[in-house]
């Protein structure tokens, strides 16, 4: 059972500084693309049974989409710190292919909304959305950009959860009921 602990904006912080070092060390070693994922949970809760579930489900999606696409998966490793569940996936193949696939997960997978699939290039340069052409992510609430909903704080973070939690009930329900088939 995964316990649930209240994080601080200095732990969250650190916790960025760490990642960013972890990046960096995993480039300097195998210089080859990298995906950095994490969750997208609002709040102060950020290691929670909902967000497991998600992080979980989206490592499969991961290293289904690195199978189906013929790329080599050179390293995986995963973490779970209070600040939240973390992987690194160090992958061998293009840059800019690699994001695409990784758009492709957030854009059509049902939870893809609450995956965060950072590609950073062999360079240490991250790859972004609309460097591909692509639009930025839309708010799971209303149709504006992500970004300036969260820095305005236009939808309540109970709002936000409950709308996480509705998409993951009818994700695991649906996929359960799929599997009956």
């Amino acid at each position: 059972m995964t316990e649930t602990r209240e994080i601080t904006l200095e732990q969250l912080l650190k916790a960025r500084e760490q990642r960013v070092a972890r990046q960096k060390k995993l480039l300097e070693e195998f210089r080859l693309p990298l995906v950095s994922y994490t969750v997208n949970i609002p709040g102060a809760c950020k290691k929670t049974p909902i967000s497991s579930r998600i992080f979980h489900e989206g490592c499969n999606a991961l290293k289904k989409k690195l199978r189906e696409t013929g790329c080599s998966l050179e390293y995986f490793e995963a973490k779970d710190p209070d600040t939240g569940y973390e992987a690194y996936l160090v992958v061998k193949t293009e840059e800019r292919i690699l994001k695409e696939q990784m758009l492709q997960i957030e854009n059509e997978h049902p939870l893809g909304r609450l995956f965060d699939l950072d590609v950073i290039g062999a360079t240490g340069i991250p790859i972004s959305r609309e460097k591909l052409g692509y639009a930025k992510r839309k708010c799971l609430l209303c149709d504006q950009d992500a970004h300036s909903c969260g820095r305005s704080r236009k939808h309540t973070t109970e709002a936000l959860l409950q709308k996480i939690k509705s998409m993951v009930d009818s994700y695991f329900d649906n996929s359960f009921l799929v599997h009956l088939d």
